[in-house]
């Protein structure tokens, strides 16, 4: 009778803890369906969506002192609305997100920015399988990005591959009707449809992440908002409990812990290295910044960063930005790279290491703490509408 109870009680926990995850986390796709190719479809009406958060992210440094002025000084973070309709082979994604004005650039202009928006999902997607690094994925998880850009030959698409920071590989993207790119201006809204194509393989709920830039911010590149990992369940589709466990991290009991605690824990040791809010001892660049690596970085990915920090490789983004002062200078005068500032190093094995230690000390209340310090860290405040 007491096993009963106990497996009755440990269902309605997971039963609950999954209930939360797909509220917060998860888009259901309509379907199977006549996929819409605009985003004026009537089609969009009828189906709800989620907004999820773009927050500010500088991957790059760009030699543009307006441009940095402007991301240092804000607006904060924004939104983006996503609704998904499918059919047996492809997921349509629509995109609503609020801008100021319109940014329309030619092909062949320079020093100008286009509007854009971009979706990216995992090349691989697996129970065991863990989520690539948010920011254009990791050496050994490979991400397929779609992006869209506003020109004035109408919306532009293209498709990579990448591997990480610098890595992106240009695709031939196929000629596809379900893409388009509409403004507003009455709303002052950007409207996009972007398409997904399925394996029949696929495990039901898609993990998919969304950035977008602003052309007016001198945004691009690097230089944009991005959301953290999100997903979208397909329709008629079996959901393995154990992929729906994995993905739900941070959603279970014991799985975050007290923030409060776990600032204490952030203070005394990752501030020798990293950025807190308003807290920085280390030099910049010297490891990932954290002051909002909660709005990007799933729970399970900052757990495997404090424990095993070489599960997922991040190179730094701009490995020569940072010279040996007074060092010997080669031919051309250039100075030798500050090697302190690179994050990762090649083992005598020739794999990649980082030079975080992995923090295996933290007792599991411990660890449970700081992650859930980390996930409060949401970068700057949302901006008014």
């Amino acid at each position: 009778m007491i096993r009963a109870l106990l497996l009755c009680g440990l269902v309605s926990t997971v039963a609950s803890a999954n209930e939360a995850f797909f509220k917060a986390e998860v888009v259901d796709a309509v379907g199977p369906m006549k996929l819409p190719t605009t985003p004026g479809d009537p089609a969009w009406k009828g189906i709800t969506g989620k907004t999820f958060r773009l927050t500010p992210q500088r991957s790059v440094h760009l030699h543009d002192k307006t441009a940095n002025d402007v991301l240092k000084a804000g607006p904060g973070s924004s939104e983006v609305l996503v609704k998904a309709a499918a059919s047996a082979s492809d997921l349509v994604l629509y995109l609503e997100w609020a801008d100021g004005a319109k940014e329309v650039v030619r092909e062949d202009e320079v020093n100008v920015f286009a509007d854009s928006v971009a979706v990216e999902v995992p090349e691989r997607m697996a129970v065991g399988t863990r989520l690539p690094a948010i920011s254009m994925g990791d050496a050994d998880q490979y991400v397929n990005v779609a992006l869209l850009r506003a020109t004035k030959a109408g919306a532009q698409l293209s498709r990579f591959s990448a591997a990480g920071f610098g890595s992106l590989t240009r695709q031939a993207p196929a000629a596809e009707a379900n893409t388009s790119l509409q403004y507003d201006e009455a709303q002052k809204v950007w409207r996009a449809v972007l398409t997904v194509a399925l394996d029949p393989g696929n495990p039901g709920l898609i993990p998919v992440a969304f950035a977008a830039w602003d052309g007016a911010r001198g945004e691009r590149a690097g230089y944009k908002r991005l959301s953290a990992w999100h997903f979208v369940r397909v329709p008629n589709k079996a959901l393995d409990p154990k992929w729906v466990e994995q993905l739900a991290f941070g959603y279970y009991p014991g799985d975050l812990g007290n923030a409060a605690a776990g600032k204490m824990l952030a203070e005394g040791v990752c501030l020798a290295c990293h950025h807190l809010p308003g807290k920085a001892f280390a030099p910049p660049g010297l490891a990932p910044s954290l002051e909002a690596v909660g709005a990007i970085a799933a729970p399970s990915y900052l757990r495997d960063s404090i424990t095993t920090p070489s599960k997922v490789i991040l190179h730094e983004p701009n490995p020569n930005q940072h010279h040996v002062t007074g060092g010997p200078a080669d031919k051309n005068g250039a100075l030798p790279n500050a090697d302190g500032f690179r994050w990762s190093v090649k083992g005598e094995d020739g794999k990649w290491v980082s030079k975080m230690p992995p923090f295996t000390q933290f007792t599991p209340a411990q660890l449970a703490d700081l992650i859930a310090f980390l996930k409060t860290l949401d970068g700057p405040p949302l901006e008014k509408p």
